[in-house]
């Protein structure tokens, strides 16, 4: 259930995400993800990432975080758009 290790972040702190829709939450929190840069010396880093693009699949290219968004979406769990507010 749990991740076996622990590693620097490879971003910056993006804040905190808050929403009634679980699926909209984890898409907001994946884009904000994507769109930070990332942190040299880490894993993310050290794994030739290019400075650009989708940083989840580059550390772990055997996981398709995309598809359990759209499996769940597809359940009607949530929606993956949402509306962004900074408070």
């Amino acid at each position: 259930m749990c991740w076996g290790s622990n590693d620097a972040p490879i971003v910056a702190d993006i804040g905190i995400f808050a929403s009634a829709d679980p699926v909209a939450l984890d898409q907001a929190c994946v884009d904000a993800v994507n769109a930070a840069p990332a942190i040299a010396g880490t894993v993310l880093t050290d794994k030739g990432y290019s400075g650009s693009g989708e940083k989840f699949g580059h550390v772990h290219p055997d996981t398709d975080w995309a598809a359990t968004l759209d499996h769940a979406e597809k359940l009607g769990l949530g929606t993956r758009k949402y509306e962004l507010i900074k408070v």
